[in-house]
């Protein structure tokens, strides 16, 4: 720009653009004769007006300026210290732009990450399933998801029956409501073959817990001569694994990176008044427990009763694996299956809920295991 004023520079920005004076003005919310009082060098344009013209013709805001302020006389210093001032200005918008630029950035991954989040948190879970009876042996898992629910049986048997050839079996998995009445929801003629997937038909998601927590599996033997026999029992499920943890069980301890021999251990517990027996296994014993450490296969059990119901955990130092067998008064196992601490799931579960193992460390923790760790 080397007009030798404000006024010639907006005049020649107004032409080149193809404006009038007036369509400049209503641009700009001013009259047309304040632009002609500028064009003319009758008046000079207010500094907010030179940023305004500055940006509806995308030129230099800080030239335009620096002319508007020689046309006005202002001492050459002065000019220097305001150039110096708006750069200084410019360089502080610059930064806060790229910080709010950073900030919205960061903002919206966050909300990337949410939504994936949402979309996929709590939305499967698999449980291991077992059969409460002393008649029927059964394995078998339980997958839950917002669109499908999966049924399967990968070890089913009688415990105390034996199938011949010449037996017609059938397998009935059916919901038992509130007032006992039946639903039947599959029905399989194999104990082979005995696995179901349900599109949310019978079994909505949404009652997924009513369901799991009164579902049952019906037995029938019918004979070559017709006679008929029927064994039924309740299926218990034990959550294996569900996405919506974001923290691991507090209580499922890694002891892996610091494996425990069995002479390690056998010194430990000497220490901590446990007594050699006759079998070379370690005891100790109380009013209300008894511990007894198996040295050949690195083991603990710890044994006690309780409201007429027996408890036995078994701790694998080898493994870090838990098993877990709970009898009641009648001497009927109604819990029995294996915990894998360092991965906090449950495995082969056989009899029932498979989900006191927390009870189970806690009281280990506190009696022993601590004790062993961390001295």
């Amino acid at each position: 720009m080397n007009e030798k004023n404000i006024g010639n520079i907006i005049s020649k920005l107004r032409e080149e653009a193809g404006l009038t004076q007036k369509d400049l003005a209503v641009k700009l919310c001013i009259s047309d004769k304040a632009v002609s009082k500028w064009e003319t060098n009758t008046n000079l344009p207010p500094i907010d007006m030179i940023y305004k013209i500055s940006t509806i013709f995308n030129v230099s805001f800080q030239n335009l300026l620096k002319v508007r302020l020689e046309d006005e006389h202002v001492d050459e210093k002065v000019i220097k210290n305001i150039m110096d001032e708006f750069d200084e200005s410019s360089k502080r918008k610059e930064k806060v732009v790229k910080i709010a630029l950073i900030v919205v950035m960061v903002v919206t991954l966050i909300l990337i990450i949410a939504l994936h989040f949402t979309s996929t948190y709590n939305k499967f879970d698999v449980y291991n399933m077992a059969v409460n009876s002393n008649e029927i042996y059964a394995r078998g898992i339980y997958v839950e998801t917002r669109i499908k629910d999966s049924l399967s049986f990968n070890n089913l048997s009688l415990r105390k029956y034996e199938i011949k050839t010449s037996d017609t079996v059938s397998v009935d998995i059916y919901y038992l409501d509130s007032f006992d009445k039946e639903l039947l929801l599959y029905t399989s003629e194999s104990l082979q073959d005995v696995n179901f997937s349900n599109y949310q038909t019978l079994i909505k998601t949404n009652d997924l817990t009513k369901y799991i927590d009164n579902l049952y599996i019906r037995i029938t033997i019918v004979s070559n001569d017709d006679k008929v026999k029927e064994y039924s029992g309740k299926l218990n499920f034990a959550i294996d694994f569900s996405n919506n943890k974001i923290y691991n069980n507090e209580l499922a301890k890694t002891y892996s990176d610091k494996k425990l021999d069995r002479d390690y251990v056998k010194e430990r517990l000497l220490a901590n008044d446990f007594k050699e027996n006759s079998s070379e296994n370690l005891v100790k014993s109380a009013k209300d427990y008894r511990m007894v450490y198996y040295y050949d296969v690195n083991k603990l059990t710890y044994h006690y009763e309780k409201n007429n119901f027996s408890y036995r955990y078994t701790y694998n130092f080898e493994l870090a694996t838990l098993g877990v067998l709970v009898f009641d008064e009648n001497n009927v196992e109604i819990e029995n299956y294996e915990y894998d601490v360092n991965n906090d799931k449950v495995l082969n579960c056989v009899v029932g809920t498979c989900s006191n193992y927390d009870i189970a460390m806690k009281l280990l923790n506190e009696n022993i295991l601590n004790y062993l760790y961390n001295n």
